[in-house]
C-alpha cells in the first residue's frame, strides 16, 4: 500500500504540476542540440518540432540521439532515452547494360555495360563507378573502352563536402591506352530530397594519359562537374551530368563529357532506360574526331 500511495503521489504531481513542460532534446552527429518535440519518423528522414525553428526535416544519418526530460519548477530531470537511433551504413546504386545490333550492308554490334555503388555512413559517402563499352563493325576486331572511378565525399559542414577521386580508364576507340587521374574538389550538395538532387563541385585534377604512337601527356586540369536528377508523373526519371577538365598551363587543352537520360518505370525498380552521351577533346589524337556522340538504349535497375 506504500509503494501505491508513493506512485499515485508522484503521478499526481507530474500531472498537475503547472509549471511542468516536456521537451525532447535532438543532438546531430556535429554536435549541434536542437530543442523540441519528435512528430514521425521514416528510413531516411526524422521530422522534428523545434522550439525555435520550426518543422524541421532532418536526415537521419545526421542524427546521433532523441532524449526526453522533463523539465518543471523545480527541475525534475527523468533523463529517459527514447531512443539510441544507431546510423547503419546505407546502401544504393544501379545499373544499366544497353546494346544495338545491324546486319545487312554493315554488320555492327556494340553493348554497354554501367555500374554504380554507393555507401553513406554518417558523414562519409563512398562512391564506385565501372563503365565498360565493346564496339564491333563488319566484323573487324571489337573496340573496347572501360572506365574505373572511385570517389570518397566528406560532408563537413552542412550540405557542404570535401572530394577525393581517383579513376583509370582506357579507350581504344580515340586511341587511348591508359589513362589515370586522382584530385580533389571542393562540392556542394544543393539538393538532395526523394525527388531531386543538385551537386556541384569543382576542384583540382592530375591526368595522365598514354595513346597509341608513343604519344603521352601529363597535365594538372581544372575540374567542374554537375549532377542533376528529377523524379516526375509516375517514377519517370530524368537526369543530367557533366564534367569539364581544363588544364592549367594550356586552357586551349580541354575535356568535356555530358549526359543526359531518361528512365522510365517497367516494374519495380526495373526501368527502360534512354541515354544521349557527347565526349568533346580539343585536342584529340592525330586522326581522331574532336566531337563524339552515342545514343544507347537498354534496361536499368536502381536499389
Amino acid at each position: 500500500m506504500l509503494k501505491l500511495a508513493i506512485i499515485y503521489t508522484s503521478a499526481m504531481y507530474l500531472l498537475m504540476s503547472p509549471a511542468l513542460s516536456f521537451s525532447d532534446q535532438l543532438e546531430l552527429t556535429n554536435g549541434d542540440v536542437i530543442q523540441g518535440n519528435l512528430i514521425s519518423e521514416s528510413d531516411d528522414h526524422i521530422l522534428w518540432m523545434s522550439t525555435i525553428l520550426g518543422e524541421l526535416s532532418i536526415k537521419r544519418s545526421f542524427v546521433r540521439t532523441i532524449q526526453s526530460e522533463a523539465i518543471a519548477d523545480p527541475p525534475i530531470r527523468i533523463n529517459t532515452t527514447l531512443k539510441n537511433l544507431s546510423i547503419q551504413p546505407k546502401y544504393a546504386g544501379d545499373m544499366s547494360i544497353s546494346g544495338s545490333t545491324a546486319s545487312g550492308n554493315q554488320s555492327r554490334r556494340d553493348w554497354n555495360i554501367d555500374l554504380r555503388l554507393e555507401r553513406r555512413a554518417k558523414e562519409l559517402r563512398q562512391i564506385g563507378l565501372f563503365e565498360y563499352e565493346n564496339h564491333n563493325l563488319d566484323n573487324i576486331r571489337a573496340s573496347d573502352a572501360f572506365e574505373i572511378s572511385y570517389a570518397a565525399d566528406w560532408f563537413f559542414k552542412d550540405h557542404w563536402f570535401l572530394r577525393n577521386e581517383l579513376s583509370f580508364a582506357t579507350d581504344e576507340v580515340r586511341a587511348v591506352e591508359l589513362r589515370y587521374g586522382v584530385g580533389s574538389a571542393l562540392g556542394l550538395q544543393l539538393i538532395d530530397d526523394m525527388n531531386s538532387k543538385l551537386s556541384v563541385e569543382s576542384g583540382l585534377m592530375w591526368l595522365s594519359e598514354e595513346q597509341n604512337f608513343g604519344v603521352s601527356s601529363d597535365n594538372l586540369t581544372w575540374s567542374w562537374s554537375l549532377y542533376y536528377s528529377l523524379i516526375f508523373w509516375n517514377n519517370v526519371t530524368i537526369a543530367h551530368r557533366q564534367n569539364i577538365n581544363v588544364a592549367i598551363d594550356d586552357i586551349r587543352d580541354s575535356e568535356s563529357d555530358f549526359d543526359v537520360s531518361l528512365k522510365l518505370p517497367l516494374i519495380d525498380n526495373l526501368f527502360a532506360e534512354l541515354k544521349f552521351e557527347w565526349l568533346y577533346d580539343n585536342q584529340p589524337v592525330p586522326g581522331k574526331e574532336l566531337l563524339d556522340t552515342q545514343f544507347s538504349m537498354g534496361i536499368n535497375y536502381s536499389w
